[in-house]
């Protein structure tokens, strides 16, 4: 790795780390009610039915999803590049009992064997990644034969001046409404940290689907997750639906 990725590296995780505290209090990032948890679980036996499965959550964050397939019933490993974000993750498995291993590590580059897991997992992670398509090759080379990838992104900012005005119209009325700061708990990159992500504004679906081919997945499907951007509706502020991405997916992969 040059000392320019691990410089990018090291202002993304100082990001997260200073955003880890409020993180899982906004819709999207932590689950906000039980008619979201149940919709997230019907998602993910669509797209991975079988019990007792070896998941990597790369890039897990605060490990709620984590938690979730825990909960499901399958053996879960969590990496993540922000100490606090992982120090947040292991209270919260803690305190509910499950037994998720979680540490530091890249997510372009998983410190595991080849062929170590069933599936791997990404959440909102391809638009910060210096190297996404590294990143889809080396998940590949963890997962065992006929393991799936499966990825949740979106496009968030499509860099256009309506954007721009719905996004400041949003963030204001959020501050107005519900006397909170919009902003706490994400993670408001630099320009200059924009510029050397490949993604910066969200990880386009048509862009993600040529990673897993190229990477050699087969099988690649898409898939609807209308019921929990629904029940995520519920508990967002005027503010921050204003702002919503209109491209949201999961797409997976078969090895």
């Amino acid at each position: 790795m040059s000392s320019s990725e691990i410089q990018i590296k090291e202002m993304v995780a100082h990001k997260w780390d200073l955003a880890s505290e409020t993180f899982d209090t906004h819709a999207g990032h932590g689950i906000q009610s039980q008619k979201e948890r149940d919709a997230w679980k019907r998602a993910f036996r669509d797209v991975f039915p079988e019990k007792g499965l070896k998941i990597l959550d790369v890039g897990c964050g605060t490990g709620e999803l984590s938690l979730l397939f825990a909960e499901i019933g399958h053996e879960v490993a969590g990496i993540d590049i922000s100490r606090q974000m992982l120090k947040v993750a292991k209270v919260k498995a803690e305190a509910c009992g499950a037994d998720i291993t979680f540490r530091e590590g890249d997510a372009e580059n998983p410190p595991f064997d080849t062929s170590s897991f069933d599936i791997v997992f990404s959440r909102h992670l391809l638009w910060t990644l210096p190297n996404p398509k590294v990143a889809v090759e080396n998940w590949n080379r963890v997962l065992r034969k006929n393991g799936k990838v499966v990825i949740i992104d979106g496009v968030w900012d499509k860099g256009t001046l309506e954007f721009r005005v719905r996004r400041n119209a949003g963030a204001l009325l959020t501050l107005l409404l519900e006397r909170k700061d919009p902003r706490k708990g994400h993670s408001d990159y630099s320009n200059e940290l924009k510029a050397r992500l490949p993604h910066s504004g969200g990880a386009p679906l048509e862009k993600v689907k040529e990673y897993l081919s190229n990477s050699g997945f087969e099988n690649i499907q898409v898939f609807d997750l209308k019921e929990v951007r629904a029940a995520q509706k519920e508990k967002m502020p005027l503010g921050e639906r204003i702002v919503r991405s209109s491209q949201y997916y999961l797409i997976c992969g078969r090895k």
